[in-house]
């Protein structure tokens, strides 16, 4: 894997030039307003930036959300593309020059809706709840390039409730906008601002050591999300580091119908 094919999501800008020293010069931030789960930046900062800067616009907004925004896209001419998931931030910014990219995070899932969005916009994020020979196949048969995620957290849902502020309000708790859930085994990170709150599954998905299995040509970007994890971190997994990971989804198949679960 060629590292200039990398794009990483940035947590604190004082982690470009340490990225730039690992060869990764393709960077995507969370916006103030815009996005939902992760540290953002401001427009204006962002826009001071010497690098190739890609937005991550997450929301789902509603009307009075999306007028604002429309409002706003003057703005953002300086990107070299944005991360979209509203299909409204398409409608609002599709006749400008800017790439855009379909971020819909579990719904890039199968050839035909992503060769449609294709045909709309510049890549596609697909998701990363596919199983191993599912993805190979909509990779090769995708026409165009498209962006892999490679390491990260899997966002399990996104809420415009505000869980984490109704819970402690309930329980009578200190408020705190970041939180560890735990059901049974399984282990979630929470995060809520102003727009509502997201949900990971708390273990990363890992597929760095399997990219070999990928047509490069393919690709336009591995993705990685770094979430809770250091520069140093990351550097140690593109190095071959073990980490305590879970890739679930690559290695069973999906199941479409009751009959198909085991026993």
């Amino acid at each position: 894997m060629k590292r200039n094919k990398i794009i990483v999501r940035i947590n604190d800008l004082s982690e470009i030039e340490k990225y730039k020293k690992l060869g990764i010069s393709n960077f995507l931030f969370a916006v103030n307003d815009l996005s939902i789960g992760y540290n953002s930046f401001s427009l204006d900062e962002l826009s001071l930036l010497k690098e190739n800067v890609y937005l991550l616009i997450n929301r789902v907004f509603d009307c009075e959300g999306i007028d604002k925004f429309k409002r706003s896209i003057n703005k953002l001419k300086f990107a070299k593309g944005i991360f979209f998931e509203d299909l409204g931030v398409y409608e609002a910014c599709k006749n400008l020059n800017i790439p855009l990219i379909w971020n819909q995070t579990h719904f890039a899932v199968n050839s035909e809706s992503i060769n449609i969005w294709l045909s709309k916009v510049s890549s596609v994020v697909i998701s990363n709840e596919l199983e191993k020979s599912e993805l190979i196949n909509v990779i090769n048969n995708a026409k165009g390039k498209v962006i892999l995620p490679i390491l990260g957290l899997n966002m399990a849902m996104y809420s415009r409730r505000y869980l984490l502020s109704f819970y402690n309000e309930f329980k009578n708790l200190d408020p705190l906008k970041k939180a560890i859930l735990k059901s049974n085994d399984m282990e979630f990170l929470a995060i809520e601002n102003n727009y509502g709150t997201v949900l990971f599954y708390n273990k990363y998905f890992n597929l760095i050591n399997e990219l070999d299995n990928f047509n490069d040509e393919k690709i336009l970007f591995y993705y990685i999300d770094p979430n809770e994890l250091k520069v140093k971190d990351v550097s140690d997994i593109l190095d071959g580091k073990e980490i305590n990971m879970d890739n679930k989804f690559y290695h069973k198949k999906t199941v479409y119908k009751v009959g198909d679960l085991d026993d």
